[in-house]
């Protein structure tokens, strides 16, 4: 259970992580310069720790060994572009479609493609049967999201577009998650691959900007707070540890958890820190406590099976 824990208070951590990206995108009024603004500041922090600690370097050089000598494919090293895809479209969707609307097609999307990557064995976790167990268990979990985000809904939109990029911002993620997997394995250190990780998304997410700025798009002023640009450093977490549970929990399981703990971690921050106009909802409560009692359920129900086995 160490490794589910992980994944939820990884995924806790993004609740973090967006409410100060939020806070910093209405700042300076441009959700792609925010998100980039994240993505740099995570990676100054990885390049200084490389830098000063030889076996985070000596990962690096796994990372380029494994390149040369083949034993990593160039497609192993580019998940970090679809965390730049994810935040660049979610700035440009969200104000569209809402942000409940978003959050339960990417969580739709991670869902669908988290078994099909368990199924293939894409990430280092190797192959896993999709069981009529791990199909209910995703559906009830897509259903718990739904229920928790049910208030939002009257704010939101159906709009085809936005939504099919949503839900293909989901499927990216669990690709993403499961192919860093396999470049821990050769890097064999966790910051060594999300130093790889938020140089690719830096890459997209500063295209993104450049085209948001051509086509009439502009920057406000940088605030003096030093919190909201801390985003970044909570993403360095993230992936870290992502990286390092997925081995073990296999996408479909380390997506489930880790969306436990985004749920907890909102609930938790609209109690504690409520942002303006946001208030801790029965809803919220109700999805919450569903989601957390169907992935421990379904853990717990795992685990039995495999000790008869």
């Amino acid at each position: 259970m160490l490794f589910a824990l992980l994944a939820s208070i990884v995924g806790g951590l993004t609740s973090i992580q967006s409410r100060l990206n939020g806070q910093l995108s209405s700042d300076i009024h441009n959700g792609i310069a925010a998100a980039l603004i994240s993505f740099g500041s995570g990676w100054i922090f990885v390049i200084a720790i490389c830098l000063f600690h030889s076996p985070d370097r000596m990962g690096l050089q796994n990372i380029w060994k494994g390149l040369q000598h083949r034993t990593l494919r160039p497609s192993e090293v580019i998940g970090g572009m679809g965390g730049g895809f994810y935040v660049a479209i979610q700035s440009s969707v969200v104000p569209t479609i809402g942000v409940a609307i978003f959050t339960i097609c990417t969580v739709g999307g991670q869902t669908l493609s988290s078994m099909v990557v368990d199924f293939f064995g894409i990430s280092p976790s190797g192959k896993h049967r999709v069981t009529w167990l791990r199909a209910i268990t995703a559906l009830v979990m897509l259903f718990s999201v739904t229920v928790a985000l049910f208030p939002q809904l009257d704010s939101s939109t159906f709009k085809l577009t936005p939504i099919i990029l949503a839900v293909t911002v989901g499927v990216v993620i669990a690709f993403q998650a499961a192919i860093n997997g396999r470049m821990n394995v050769i890097s064999k250190r966790p910051l060594a691959t999300t130093f790889v990780n938020f140089f690719m998304g830096s890459i997209v997410l500063a295209i993104a900007l450049a085209i948001n700025l051509a086509r009439g798009g502009s920057i406000g002023h940088f605030p003096h707070g030093v919190l909201v640009y801390l985003g970044g450093s909570i993403g360095v977490v993230f992936i870290a540890v992502g990286v390092y549970t997925i081995k073990q929990l296999g996408t479909l399981n380390f997506m489930l958890f880790s969306v436990t703990g985004q749920l907890i971690g909102a609930l938790l921050l609209d109690w504690l820190a409520p942002a303006a106009h946001t208030k801790v909802s029965s809803y919220l409560l109700t999805g919450t406590a569903m989601t957390l009692f169907t992935v421990v359920s379904s853990r717990i129900f795992d685990l039995q099976r495999r000790v008869k086995i």
